[in-house]
């Protein structure tokens, strides 16, 4: 599959749902409440003990009207919005609500604006008229002072709150024309090691590629992705309370400051399942198989990424060694599409509430089994081989009940001629291949 530069993923699960409530029992969040020149913000901005556009943020889009507009509402000395800054472990600040005014103010101040460094000049003030077309240095030293001089009513959240208290105001504050998603915001809350690493790994070639994106998405949900593979790795599903967001926020939370030996088992497991997932299911890995109708009995793959389907698949592999999958990768790929198309249960799991705490167990647990019957060398009497199905698909592949051209090998079924519950044997003579969807319906009338 070509690889695209596309923006973001598309997922058909849902997920961000009824279980997706982080826990009740927070700690109260601590908190400062300061008025702060704009001069000694800038101070702390130059000193870089103040960050006001950190990488969770959504960058700088104010135009120059606009920036004007804030510059003129300061010299009137018109009270501004709150500003929410987060205290780091350094002792430095990350702004989370008030990047758009600051820079704003800064960028004036020093000649520049923000989005594009071209030179700050007022422009469409409509009360203070005979400023328009002024810079910083061309206003006079009483309206200079005005402005270095102006005070910020800050409220900066210290780092002893708790971390799933911050991921809560963070959500809350987050109110801007793109809103920041879970991940995003927790590359904000968590910073860290553990949070370079997600990265790093999103970054591995085989992700991209099963991903099919050649670069990072834009909100992060290949970040996301890794973060999921971790935590149900290191914690297992067993561990899993029913809400995904809490789970997460509380793995990154826990592992903020990974050990080296934790993070090189991390790597060699998620670099493991990578490379298993793309031998098995190559293109097709993580997404759902869809059953043929009546209308058209050809089954397909469908083109969005689960993600409850990627963290079973992926976690399923860590169980097991490569020299034991490769050899049964075609049994592997069939196991999971008849699950795809069989178990009404498995389905439900995969697709509606998925954060339920059941659900997981349930998806998990039957994958497991699959998995472990294959690599067992479990294989009901009355199935055929694999080996028959590919020569019958490649001699002939017309379906024996609808007549209709099969078009893939993952849509195709071997049936019995003459039944199996009537003596007919598994053999090749007594085989006709079928679509999946013919099939089952022919085994269930």
């Amino acid at each position: 599959m070509g690889l695209d530069n596309k923006a973001e993923l598309n997922f058909d699960d849902n997920e961000e749902d009824e279980f997706d409530s982080i826990g009740t029992a927070f700690s109260p969040m601590r908190f400062d409440i300061m008025q702060r020149k704009v001069k000694d913000l800038l101070s702390d901005y130059a000193s870089q003990d103040l960050d006001p556009r950190p990488s969770f943020q959504r960058g700088y889009v104010w135009d120059k009207p606009r920036a004007s507009k804030l510059i003129e509402s300061i010299l009137l000395n018109v009270p501004l919005p709150l500003i929410y800054t987060a205290e780091e472990e350094d002792q430095s600040e990350v702004v989370i609500d008030g990047q758009q005014r600051l820079l704003s103010v800064f960028g004036y101040i020093q000649g520049e604006f923000p989005k594009d460094k071209s030179r700050f000049k007022l422009t469409g003030l409509k009360l203070i008229k005979e400023l328009n077309g002024k810079a910083f240095s061309e206003l006079d030293a009483k309206d200079q002072k005005a402005i270095q001089r102006y005070i910020f009513q800050i409220i900066r959240i210290s780092n002893e709150s708790d971390a799933d208290v911050k991921f809560e105001i963070f959500e809350r504050l987050n109110s801007g024309s793109v809103t920041l998603n879970a991940q995003e915001l927790r590359n904000c809350v968590y910073r860290g090691e553990f949070n370079k690493l997600l990265k790093e790994l999103s970054e591995y070639k085989e992700f991209r590629s099963l991903l099919g994106t050649a670069t990072s998405t834009s909100r992060m949900q290949d970040v996301e992705l890794v973060l999921r593979f971790l935590a149900f790795f290191d914690r297992t599903y067993l561990n899993f309370n029913s809400g995904m967001k809490s789970f997460l926020n509380d793995y990154m939370d826990e592992n903020r400051r990974l050990g080296l030996d934790k993070a090189s088992k991390h790597i060699d497991a998620f670099k493991k399942s990578v490379v298993m997932s793309n031998t098995v299911f190559g293109d097709n890995a993580f997404k759902k198989y869809r059953l043929g109708t009546d209308a058209d009995p050809g089954g397909v793959w469908e083109r969005q990424i689960n993600r409850p389907l990627y963290d079973v698949v992926m976690w399923g592999f860590t169980r097991f060694e490569k020299h034991q999958i490769v050899p049964r990768s075609d049994a592997i790929r069939d196991a999971l599409i008849d699950l795809l198309t069989t178990d009404l249960k498995f389905i439900d799991a995969i697709t509606s509430a998925v954060g339920d705490k059941y659900k997981t167990q349930y998806r998990f647990e039957t994958w497991q089994k699959q998995l472990g019957n294959i690599l067992a060398g479990s294989r009901q009497k009355r199935s055929f081989s694999l080996e028959i199905r590919k020569e019958l698909f490649h001699s002939s592949p017309e379906c024996g009940i609808c007549n209709q051209k099969i078009l893939s090998i993952d849509d195709a079924h071997v049936d019995h001629i003459v039944p199996f519950s009537a003596g007919g044997k598994t053999e090749l003579s007594n085989a006709q291949i079928t679509h999946r969807y013919c099939n089952l319906r022919k085994s269930s009338s």
